[in-house]
Order: C-alpha cells, then sequence, then structure tokens
C-alpha cells in the first residue's frame, strides 16, 4: 500500500512539474543511476563548461560524487536537495547514459532528454531484452502511457545508420528522435587541446611494464556473482606476468563492484573493481584488452590496438542471459579464448608481436562507427541539444 502511495505521488510530481518555465539555457547532467560522476554525460559536461550560453549541472544521488564535481570547480547538487530539486524544475535539457533513474526524473515533466547510453551494445538492450522482463505487458503499457507526457521528449544518439535502427526498436523512439554521430566520452581519445585532464594512474603504477586489461561485462545484471575464481589460474597467469613484464589489470562490471575477490598476494595481478577511475583514461593506458561480450571492446577499437575475447561461457550466456544484436565472430575482431590455456597461448603470441586482426579490426571499426564518429563529437552534439524541441 505504502509502495502504491509513493507511486501516486511520483506521477502526480512529474505532471506538476510540466507547469514550470525551463531555461534552454539550463543543463542537467547525470550518469549510472545517480552514483557517479563518469561516462558520457560527464564527457559532455566538460565539453559544456566552454559554451558560454550554456550552464551545466551535475545532479547525483551521492553526497561523495557531488562534492568530488564541485571540487573540480563545476556546479553540482544532490539530486533531492532544494537547489537541486529547483534545478531539476527549471532545466530544459538532460543528459543521462542509463536512463530517466540517473538523475530525479519525478522533476523533469517536459524537459527534453538525451540519452547517450553507455557503450554500443552487442548484447540486446532496452526494450529488445525480453529476458529481463516482459515489456509489452498490461502493466509495462499502462506505465509508459503515463509517462509519455512528462517523459516522452526523449532523443538517443546512436553511432552508425546500423545502430540508429537498433535504437529505434531498443529505445521505442521514433527515426527523428535519433542522432547518428558518436560517443562523446571518446573524444578523450582526440584531446589535442588539452580538454579532459588525464592522471594515467595505472600507467604510472605499472612503471613501464605492459598492461593488460580484463574488462567483462555483467552476469545477469549482477544478481549473481562474477566467476572470476573459476575462471583463471592467477598463479600461472601471475607467473608469466612477472617473466613477460606485463601487468594484469582486473575491471568487472559496476553491478560486481561489491564482490570481493583477493588478489593482493599476486605481484604483477591487481583488482581495481571497486576504485573510481575513469574506463577512458584506463582504455588509453592498455596495450591489450580482454573481454567478452562488453562494449568496451568497441571503445576500444578506435585505439587499433589488439582484443581478446575470453567467452569461456558463451553458449550459457546466449541462452539464459542476453542475446546479441549480430553474429558474435563478425563483430569481434580478436582471437577467441573459450578457456584459460587458450588465453595464455594467445597472450604469448600476442607478446612476440603477432598481430593477426589489424584489418579485422578496421572493418569492425567501420561498421560500428559513423565517419564523424571516429573523431571528436562533443562540441557538434551540444549545437544539435540547442536545436531540439
Amino acid at each position: 500500500m505504502k509502495g502504491a502511495v509513493k507511486l501516486i505521488m511520483k506521477y502526480c510530481m512529474m505532471y506538476l512539474s510540466c507547469l514550470f518555465p525551463r531555461s534552454r539555457k539550463i543543463y542537467i547532467f547525470g550518469a549510472w543511476l545517480g552514483e557517479q560522476y563518469a561516462d558520457n554525460p560527464k564527457y559532455l559536461f566538460l565539453e559544456a563548461q566552454k559554451d558560454p550560453e550554456i550552464r551545466p549541472v551535475w545532479i547525483t544521488k551521492s553526497r561523495t560524487v557531488c562534492h568530488k564535481v564541485r571540487a573540480l570547480g563545476y556546479e553540482a547538487y544532490e539530486f533531492d536537495s532544494l537547489r537541486g530539486i529547483w534545478m531539476q524544475l527549471r532545466a530544459k535539457y538532460v543528459v543521462m547514459c542509463n536512463g530517466i533513474s540517473d538523475v530525479n526524473h519525478g522533476f523533469m515533466g517536459r524537459a527534453v532528454f538525451l540519452n547517450l547510453w553507455h557503450g554500443v551494445p552487442l548484447k540486446k538492450v532496452g526494450y529488445d531484452d525480453y529476458k529481463v522482463k516482459n515489456w509489452d505487458s498490461r502493466g509495462q503499457k499502462i506505465r509508459r502511457a503515463i509517462q509519455q507526457i512528462p517523459l516522452g521528449k526523449e532523443y538517443v544518439v546512436a553511432t552508425s545508420d546500423a545502430y540508429s535502427k537498433i535504437y529505434e526498436s531498443a529505445f521505442r523512439r521514433p527515426e527523428s528522435h535519433i542522432i547518428t554521430l558518436g560517443q562523446p566520452r571518446n573524444d578523450a581519445f582526440y584531446d589535442v587541446e588539452g580538454m579532459f585532464p588525464m592522471e594515467h594512474k595505472l600507467k604510472k603504477a605499472a612503471k613501464g611494464k605492459k598492461i593488460i586489461l580484463y574488462t567483462p561485462t555483467h552476469r545477469k545484471e549482477g544478481e549473481i556473482p562474477f566467476p572470476l575464481m573459476e575462471q583463471f589460474d592467477f598463479e600461472k597467469l601471475n607467473q608469466w606476468c612477472e617473466e613477460n613484464e606485463t601487468v594484469f589489470v582486473i575491471k568487472r562490471h559496476f553491478y560486481h563492484q561489491k564482490e570481493t575477490v583477493d588478489v593482493s598476494k599476486y605481484s604483477n595481478i591487481t583488482d581495481i573493481t571497486g576504485k573510481s577511475m575513469d574506463i577512458q583514461e584506463l582504455l588509453m593506458d592498455t596495450d591489450i584488452l580482454v573481454t567478452d561480450y562488453s562494449s568496451t571492446y568497441i571503445d576500444y577499437l578506435l585505439l587499433d590496438r589488439p582484443i581478446v575475447f575470453y567467452n569461456f561461457d558463451y553458449q550459457d550466456y546466449l541462452n539464459t542471459d542476453r542475446e546479441m544484436y549480430y553474429d558474435y565472430e563478425e563483430v569481434t575482431p580478436g582471437y577467441k579464448a573459450e578457456n584459460f590455456d587458450q588465453l595464455m597461448e594467445e597472450f604469448e603470441r600476442l607478446i612476440q608481436g603477432e598481430d593477426y586482426f589489424k584489418e579485422e579490426r578496421e572493418r569492425v571499426c567501420n561498421f560500428f562507427y559513423c565517419k564523424e564518429g571516429q573523431g571528436p563529437i562533443g562540441k557538434k552534439l551540444l549545437e544539435i541539444i540547442k536545436r531540439l524541441n
């Protein structure tokens, strides 16, 4: 009963917030359910700092994140603070990467939402992913109908023509609400003006050693533990890393950040899952990327460096977790290791300089990204947003 009352109150607030006059100068930014200062919104937020026509405001559900953004010299508020609520009631534009819960959407009636998403998805997302829930149930249809008036002005940014079509279905947006351009977070790869200062903590800590970064995606939205210990012989891996002047860095998905794995006894292996480190900076410091079905490899394609796919649970993943938009073999330009021994064999080849997938990486990169998306796009995107109503 209490939950139903809260839901009714939230929807009433959504509709009431439609009455507030919205300023085209105020842009609200939020990311990862309001818990992080990260991803595509972060980079567009930084780009917006240079535009005198825009007042960029970061909204978060974390006091720590709020203080962090303020310490950098930018405007930030907690989502339920009086000032935060006022800014959300007044903002014309909302930039997000996970969904409307990146901000307090109860105060955003009739604002224009720009969904940058959090990567180019290989696995099915949004309304295309029926393994998460039945999106066409009666309850879901009623919910969408209620939200359409206050929250229906949503645009989505895709990276290529192929993904523009996918996003029409995944986010149930008309073609006119899909913007084909690129990902603002990848502007960091082309930062000739020093707009996005990087500390490069990983590279400094490695002290000249090669870096292998492991970025597996989540399993069942983080509802089951990631099988890290079962899929690695860390003794053997550490010995190989010592012999080859290499460090192995583990960065599991955000959904698995509370799972503790102790690798402290290994000199050349570290787990940074629980640490707040920018993934674009990590990718820039990485010599070899290891992943499975995560979109991190699609960002990494823009750097044109070796990728290894450790797909130890491929069939089970397809059957019980997520379906994919494309044939896995066609869009993953790198060696597929189905077990730990195969993974180590590929590491040995790569450390010897045997990179057989360079042409394949270029082909797949051109598929995932339009020409404009293979360069900085933040400034262009801000100009597009200004014209949205």
